[in-house]
This record gives C-alpha cells, structure tokens and sequence, in this order.
C-alpha cells in the first residue's frame, strides 16, 4: 500500500515533469516551495516538528486563599477558567511589589488543568494598577511555558484583564491569546 508521503512525492514529481515548456520557466521561483513539501513527502522533514497553534479566550474567576501548601507557602489563588479549553487553576506567587504611585506588581506561575487532565503552565507578570482600593485593575501578559499531555511543549501567550478585590481576594478576567503545540 501507498503512504501518503510517497503519494504525495509522485504527485509533486508528476506535477513538474507534465509541465510543458512554456510552464517550466514560470514553476521555477516555485521550486524551493516544493522542495520543502517533496522534503516532507519523503521523510527528511518530520511533520512532527511542526506546531499546531490555535486561538483561545474565555473568562478567569479566582480565589486568593493566602499561603498554602499548593504553592510551598507561597501566596496562592485558585479557581476556574472557561472558554476551549476550560477548567480550573492554581497561581503561585513568586514575587510582589508595590510602586510609589500605588500600582501592585507581581509575578505568578500558574498551572491551569483542563476537564480532560492535562495541562499548561504560564509565567505571569501582572501590574494591578488602583481603581479604587482595595480593588484593582488587572492588566496581565502571560508566557506559556510548556504542559502535559496534550500541551507538552506548548507555547504562546494568554493576555488578561479585569478586576483583583484585594479585600474579597477575588479576581475576575477575561482573557485572550494564542496556544502552539508540538
């Protein structure tokens, strides 16, 4: 039986040696193009190293419960994120500072775990500017930095925003941003 690599390397070469001569000249600034799917059809590039990336957004709703032993004493929040996929959450504070003009700044590890068990992570850098003390504006960049299952590997970013109520510990944002896979 015929693998689709070798299908696809004889329609490539068929395609070329049927042009007639006046097509020839007009395929040649098409040639590196084909040399990288003829590379692939043959096996001397794994398609494996190609990244699937894909959109995603939804909304965050957090819950700072002070240190705990999910972070190793660490200030820590959890809660859910929905959107494609979903699931719940636990960031870790690793560094929190305020600036003279009020503004909290902080960097966070999180772990986020989809309904089918695997997982992301992300490194964070947020800067919750003040609206009205102790609530907060929540303006966020986070670096995927890798995951399980499905996610081993990943990259990409997750951009959020919305609100921290210090007093409450509660956080609520929406996010935006792009996840690639191996």
């Amino acid at each position: 039986m015929t693998s689709l690599k070798q299908l696809l390397a004889l329609t490539l070469a068929a395609g070329l040696v049927a042009c007639d001569e006046p097509t020839r000249p007009a395929m040649i600034h098409q040639l590196p193009e084909l040399s990288r799917l003829t590379a692939v059809a043959s096996g001397a590039i794994d398609l494996g190293a190609v990244r699937v990336s894909q959109n995603i957004s939804g909304h965050i709703s957090g819950q700072i419960i002070g240190p705990n032993q999910a972070c190793n004493g660490a200030l820590t929040e959890i809660g859910t994120f929905t959107g494609q996929p979903g699931g719940t959450f636990v960031a870790c504070v690793t560094n929190m500072q305020q600036r003279g003009d009020g503004a909290l700044v902080f960097d966070l590890v999180h772990t986020y775990t989809t309904e089918a068990g695997d997982t992301f992570n992300t490194t964070d850098h947020v800067v919750a500017g003040p609206i009205n003390p102790p609530v907060y504006r929540i303006n966020n960049l986070a670096n995927i930095t890798g995951g399980t299952g499905l996610y081993e590997g990943a990259s990409g970013f997750i951009h959020d925003s919305g609100t921290l109520n210090f007093a409450a510990g509660v956080v609520s944002v929406d996010y935006h941003g792009r996840i690639s896979t191996p």
